[in-house]
């Protein structure tokens, strides 16, 4: 994904609860490591705790607030047989559903959604260094960083001390957990307004902005000019996105909003993202990855993969109110370690709205 911050920043919207007027602001989202594991918290605190080794892994998510769900996936994804669960080759004696490889997942599983089982094996792991689902502990999990990890967590979410933490538990009651944020943004989208002219706006759109095309490095062929579209966004505009090329399985785009009756006057999509980049600074995509725009739903679709099996990447949707594109779900995964396809953490999610996770 090529970012740049050069271009015009269209109107995009992080401030939900600030447009609503909720009394409780939302976190900013954060993302860490934690030595071999990675944190990520979404704007409503939702938190991803997982491992970075490539054979195995272990996913830890909680949900923000007193009664967030919770969920624990552990994959050994070189194992057929989920035998148990050891530490440090021990075997830990609590009974955990286990599930060996079948046709649907070619590998052995442990899945729980009861806190206390979770807690459990947090607790008996508190000390270990590895974790495997086999006895010859032929694969293991790294658990170095794993509590400095979990202690961020129930930190941020408020729970240190309280029944509901994963690792500094106490007798603190779960009412005393802060509220995970609910209030739903209202986001109209404008009446569709179809358009009549589409292949004579994107010529214009690519006649008229060579100078940005070739800045973002995109030289569109007669077949990717064939491959790019135009989408009504309201009465005045229209969306066209200039298709760049195609890779062996996804294709860039550079995104125009453009005057119906001026296409000439096209400025550059570019919008913000809600991390920040390796430098500290705030971070933009202006190449749009997988592009889609649905104007029935005035949402835009931007799915990246890092490599061919999606064991990395981001995807994002927003949605478009008539004034701007307001960021409604952002997930990402930096790292190529060897997950699940598309099982990249919620980094910004809308109450209201699907944030479009992988189901726990």
């Amino acid at each position: 994904m090529k970012l740049s911050g050069k271009a015009l920043l269209f109107t995009a919207c992080f401030g939900w609860l600030g447009a609503t007027g909720a009394a409780t602001p939302l976190d900013q989202p954060v993302q860490r490591i934690f030595r071999e594991w990675q944190v990520t918290c979404n704007n409503l605190n939702d938190c991803d705790i997982r491992n970075t080794d490539e054979n195995m892994r272990i996913v830890i998510w909680h949900q923000a607030g007193p009664n967030g769900e919770v969920a624990l996936d552990i994959m050994s994804f070189d194992a057929d047989k989920a035998q148990g669960v050891w530490l440090d080759g021990k075997r830990w004696d609590h009974a955990i559903a286990r599930s060996d490889a079948d046709e649907n997942n070619d590998y052995a599983s442990v899945h729980s959604n009861d806190l206390g089982d979770i807690q459990a094996l947090i607790a008996a792991a508190k000390n270990a260094l590895t974790l495997s689902l086999t006895s010859d502990n032929d694969v293991t999990a790294s658990l170095s960083g794993l509590n400095a990890a979990l202690l961020f967590v129930d930190d941020r979410q408020g729970r240190l001390n309280n029944q509901t933490a994963l690792l500094k538990t106490g007798d603190v009651s779960a009412d005393n957990v802060p509220p995970r944020p609910s209030a739903v943004p209202p986001i109209p989208v404008p009446q569709v307004v179809p358009l009549n002219n589409a292949p004579a706006l994107i010529k214009s759109v690519i006649n008229s902005q060579q100078a940005i095309l070739k800045q973002e490095e995109c030289e569109p062929s007669e077949e990717d000019v064939t491959r790019s579209e135009a989408q009504p966004l309201d009465a005045q505009h229209a969306l066209v996105m200039v298709n760049c090329g195609m890779g062996a399985y996804q294709s860039s785009s550079v995104l125009f909003i453009t005057p119906r009756s001026a296409p000439e006057q096209a400025k550059q999509l570019t919008l913000p993202l809600p991390l920040k980049d390796e430098e500290g600074q705030p971070n933009s995509v202006s190449w749009f990855t997988n592009a889609g725009y649905d104007p029935h739903r005035g949402e835009l679709f931007h799915s990246a993969r890092g490599r061919g099996i999606a064991d990395c990447g981001e995807s994002a949707i927003w949605r478009y109110d008539g004034e701007g594109f307001r960021l409604i779900s952002y997930n990402s995964q930096p790292s190529c370690d060897g997950g699940e396809p598309g099982d990249w953490p919620s980094v910004w999610a809308t109450p209201g709205y699907p944030d479009h996770s992988n189901s726990r």
